[in-house]
């Protein structure tokens, strides 16, 4: 059975699922900057249409929600981070985060599956099916918050200022978990494998709590 998207109005934008807006209302409660499918590109070999759900200005990362994984076209995405025919960084690399149902972080920290792939061959020649150049790799992220580092142990006296003070600004950024791999990951990558050995974070698992029970009959979460 197909779950009809509920157009969902919030924080200024129409979006087309209630899911979108639920991250977004994660990504506010994290202090992320966002915008919601800023524009449609061609990407890959094919010139195939693409649109992506969110971009991440400050931390040069795009996120693709879906709410179940027969919507998750995985060659689109793999399209999408083509070096010379994709979305393009000037971070070199372009990085997509897959985000789905939101998963309850008070179990763990939620870990979501990534699609990425560095730049390094489109600098240097045109990228066919047999480049012997960076390939598409597929990995886990957790998003981590600035304001849970000392909850999390970490030493701000051995961060540099400089670094801090970006993080701050940022309010979270990916962090990656384990080894990427060439071969897509089975199973549904819609869906957060949540870690329960790993902290989340206060600050994560309250942004977490607050897109899963938002409510938006007035036109804003509460």
């Amino acid at each position: 059975m197909t779950i009809q998207a509920i157009d969902t109005y919030y924080s200024g934008h129409y979006f087309r699922s209630r899911l979108e807006a639920r991250w977004a209302c994660v990504f506010n409660e994290l202090g992320i900057s966002w915008e919601y499918e800023p524009q449609g590109y061609r990407v890959g070999e094919e010139g195939r249409p693409y649109l992506p759900d969110f971009h991440l200005p400050e931390l040069g990362w795009w996120i693709e929600v879906k709410g179940a994984r027969e919507r998750l076209d995985m060659s689109l995405l793999a399209d999408a981070v083509h070096p010379t025919k994709g979305l393009g960084s000037d971070a070199g690399s372009t990085n997509i985060l897959i985000l789905g149902p939101i998963p309850d972080a008070e179990a763990g920290c939620p870990l979501h599956f990534s699609v990425s792939r560095a730049a390094l061959c489109g600098q240097l020649h045109r990228c066919t099916d047999d480049c012997d150049f960076p390939p598409v790799l597929y990995g886990l992220h957790r998003l981590m918050s600035a304001s849970d580092l000392e909850h999390l142990g970490a030493d701000l006296t051995q961060i540099r200022a400089s670094d801090l003070e970006a993080w701050t600004r940022w309010g979270a950024i990916p962090i990656p978990v384990g080894r990427p791999q060439r071969a897509v990951p089975k199973g549904d990558l819609t869906k957060a494998v949540v870690h329960p050995a790993i902290d989340a974070g206060p600050r994560l698992e309250a942004a977490y709590t607050f897109g899963r029970t938002a409510r938006f009959e007035h036109g804003q979460a509460a």
